[in-house]
C-alpha cells in the first residue's frame, strides 16, 4: 500500500490505531493476550501496513516507519495469542502460518526479531520453548513501544525547553 494525498485519512486511521494497540501494551506492560481486540479491522491491517510507504509529500504527517513497526508488532501480538491458544502442534493453524509467512517475508527491516521469532514458531513443531519466546517479545516491546515513547518524550522536552 502507497500512502499519499488521497488517502491520507486511511493511514491517519491506522496510525491511530498503532497507538492505541501501543497503550494497551504500555498498560499490561509487554505483550500478553488479546491486545489486538481493541483495533477496528477496517481501520488497520496488519498485513497491509507491514509494507506501507509513505509518499515524500506526507512524511511530515504519517509516519511510516510506526506503521510498519506497529504491524510487526499486532502480527506478533497475534502470533503469540495463537501460540498460547492452540493445541501443542498450533503451526498448523492458518492463521498462524498465515502471520509467520508475512513475518518471515517482510517484517525483516521493520522489526528484524521478529524474524526471528516467526522462524522460531515455525520451526517448532509443538515444542516452543515458550520461556525463550516471552523473552523475545519482551525484547520487542521494550526496543519498540518502550523506546518509542521515550524517544517522543525527549523531543517533546526538547521542543518546550526551546520554546522557553
Amino acid at each position: 500500500m502507497r500512502i499519499d494525498s488521497t488517502n491520507y485519512a486511511q493511514a491517519n486511521k491506522a496510525l491511530a490505531s498503532v497507538l492505541l494497540l501501543y497503550y494497551h501494551l504500555l498498560r499490561e506492560g509487554g505483550i500478553t493476550n488479546d491486545q489486538t481486540v481493541y483495533l477496528a479491522p477496517d481501520d488497520f491491517d496488519p498485513f497491509v501496513y507491514l509494507t506501507v510507504e509513505v509518499s515524500e509529500d506526507q512524511r511530515n504527517e504519517i509516519d511510516e516507519t510506526l506503521l510498519r513497526e506497529g504491524a510487526a508488532l499486532c502480527l506478533l501480538c497475534d502470533l503469540n495469542d495463537l501460540v498460547a491458544d492452540c493445541d501443542a502442534d498450533g503451526s498448523t493453524h492458518p492463521l498462524l502460518q498465515k502471520i509467520v509467512d508475512a513475518l518471515t517475508r517482510n517484517a525483516a527491516y521493520a522489526v528484524p526479531e521478529a524474524l526471528v521469532i516467526a522462524q522460531e514458531v515455525s520451526a517448532s513443531k509443538g515444542e516452543l520453548d515458550h520461556e525463550r519466546l516471552n523473552t523475545r517479545l519482551n525484547v520487542v516491546f521494550e526496543k519498540y513501544v518502550v523506546g518509542r515513547f521515550r524517544a517522543l518524550a525527549r523531543i517533546d522536552t526538547a521542543d518546550r525547553g526551546s520554546r522557553s
